[in-house]
């Protein structure tokens, strides 16, 4: 199907392995209508407005028999349901289905040709990356590594996504894209320090490389001996790469074909005119700034940046979020990922510098206890959870002695609506949506009563975050309506670079699709990326991808855009 591949080295798709039930299957019907195959040229899909998902017998993700002809059966996936091929008159296909051996193929009907599948065995575990595995090709058993693990590859990517990408041994650049069978894959077992075999490594944190993403591009090592919580048990990877297209990525191998030397100069922190740099304090550049010379910094330097910035500067006071060197970059505004080391060096030196019981009601508390909140929630949501909950405790309990003395005291007030809406965050990834929604209940009256009138961004925030519980709770006419009302109320305050309403637009345009409203969905997805563009620029990872799925939309090659896509995470993108 020419679709893209998701591993980190250079790949090159090849089948899958096949099962004893897969057989060669010719064209011809014998007995039943045969599914119909896929060109090695993409079929352009879209969905049927006359969908019918309480009719159909199988979801999205079923594990389905489909006949190829001549007494055959193939095992497969329902990738995407009741698909119209232009190529064949406008045709209606209940189902679209991904080969195990890595085809794909449209049942005519409903019946006959698609069956429930009695080769159901799930992996116990989904292979990690890093883990050494056997592949079953052609009746022989290959060795190789898994360089991609995604569990949640229909989501990601239906019409070309894979669970797995596994690069063989001793192959150049070969790589498979596997969905299957699961008899034809099987752990090896292997003693631990045996994955990954011990040896010096060509390259330091500051060296500049270039890595093999599908096109060679240039980035600078921060991290050696990388390791992920999804990572094999034993195994990390050599290198972690900032790429200079904004990617934060990693090399799964010291070797050429996905990393090498080139002789850039080493990136200079802008603050300190210093290029020496450590795995405690590397030099980086996690915002939109871009040009040879332009945004790298320590995050060393970063964090006392933030610190000298908010205290000198009246603008930067609490509730000033679109000028705020906490959450942004000063020079591009781009806000920082809460998972980021320049996220997680601010909130450090913020809570040491503002954190304490000693500053409840200045300006910069709340900020603190956020932003320390969030950086432990990608690792620890517990400790997020059980941290918010004291230091909110803490604050009602100060207010309510305050209001019996007649005191006010708007900035709590204002940390509290903060704290009610990490709280939310927390409550969100815990899926406890009851909780979430409570939570933002208790933050909307505080920052009305504290606006006068005036739409905040703070305000905006939290109806985001009303409008993505709706979503979640499939109340997706109440979504759509808070994401218009933020959209109205950010339009008003917005600049060509604002990020928060690219964001708003994007969840509208993406929810307008799910809805059926296509020519409303691409229109508002159309002005985020152009937003992008101002902010990112034309060539970065983002926004190629959404200019690609944009496409795809257009042509009914695709329903939304990726759930990945749509996080903003660069982390796992790449071009293609």
């Amino acid at each position: 199907m020419g679709r893209r591949n998701k591993g980190r080295g250079s790949t090159k798709k090849k089948r899958g392995g096949k099962s004893k039930q897969q057989q060669s299957s010719p064209k011809n019907n014998e007995g039943a209508p045969d599914t119909t195959t896929s060109t090695s040229a993409p079929i352009s899909v879209k969905v049927s407005e006359e969908e019918c998902p309480n009719e159909l017998r199988f979801k999205v993700g079923d594990r389905v028999d489909c006949y190829m002809g001549n007494q055959a059966w193939e095992l497969g996936t329902i990738t995407m349901r009741n698909c119209i091929l232009p190529e064949e008159d406008e045709k209606r296909f209940p189902y679209r289905i991904r080969l195990d051996n890595g085809g794909v193929v449209y049942a005519p009907s409903d019946n006959g040709v698609v069956r429930k599948s009695f080769n159901t065995v799930e992996f116990e575990d989904m292979f990690k990356f890093g883990c050494r595995v056997e592949i079953l090709e052609d009746g022989e058993w290959k060795s190789g590594t898994i360089i991609h693990s995604a569990p949640n590859w229909i989501d990601i990517d239906p019409l070309g996504g894979a669970p797995y990408a596994i690069h063989f041994d001793g192959e150049e650049n070969q790589t498979l894209l596997f969905w299957g069978p699961y008899d034809s894959i099987r752990k090896i077992q292997v003693a631990t320090n045996s994955i990954n075999d011990v040896k010096a490594l060509r390259f330091g944190v500051g060296d500049r490389v270039e890595c093999n993403v599908g096109v060679w591009q240039p980035g600078t090592i921060i991290k050696t001996h990388y390791k992920e919580p999804s990572f094999e048990a034993g195994f990390t990877a050599p290198y972690q790469i900032q790429l200079d297209m904004g990617n934060l990525i990693f090399a799964p191998d010291d070797e050429d074909r996905y990393i090498r030397k080139i002789d850039y100069p080493k990136p200079t922190c802008w603050i300190c005119f210093d290029d020496e740099q450590t795995e405690d304090n590397p030099i980086v550049r996690e915002c939109a700034c871009r040009g040879e010379a332009n945004g790298y910094v320590h995050i060393n330097c970063l964090a006392k940046l933030a610190i000298t910035k908010a205290t000198n500067n009246e603008n930067y006071k609490e509730g000033i979020d679109d000028e705020n060197p906490f959450t942004q970059c000063i020079t591009c505004k781009q806000e920082f990922k809460r998972s980021s080391q320049s996220f997680s060096a601010i909130a450090g030196e913020l809570i040491d510098t503002y954190g304490g019981m000693e500053n409840i009601g200045g300006p910069y508390f709340g900020f603190a206890t956020s932003m320390f909140a969030q950086g432990l929630m990608p690792t620890n949501l517990a400790n997020a959870e059980t941290f918010l909950v004291r230091r909110c405790n803490i604050i009602v309990k100060i207010i309510s002695r305050e209001i019996q003395m007649n005191i006010t005291n708007s900035q709590m007030d204002l940390d509290l609506t903060r704290i009610y809406g990490d709280l939310a965050l927390v409550y969100e990834e815990k899926g406890e949506l009851d909780t979430m929604k409570r939570a933002l209940d208790k933050s909307l009256p505080l920052i009305k009563a504290l606006e006068n009138g005036t739409p905040s961004r703070r305000k905006i925030q939290i109806l985001s975050s009303l409008a993505k519980h709706a979503h979640l709770m499939n109340d997706l006419n109440i979504a759509i309506e808070r994401y218009e009302e933020c959209i109205s109320l950010t339009r008003g305050l917005a600049k060509e670079n604002d990020m928060l309403f690219a964001t708003l637009l994007l969840k509208s345009g993406n929810l307008e699709l799910e809805l059926g409203n296509t020519e409303r969905g691409i229109e508002q997805i159309l002005e985020s990326v152009r937003i992008m563009t101002t902010v990112y620029g034309r060539d970065h990872v983002v926004v190629c991808k959404l200019t690609v799925c944009l496409d795809k939309i257009r042509e009914g090659d695709l329903e939304m855009i990726p759930k990945a896509l749509m996080e903003l995470d660069f982390s796992s993108l790449y071009l293609d």
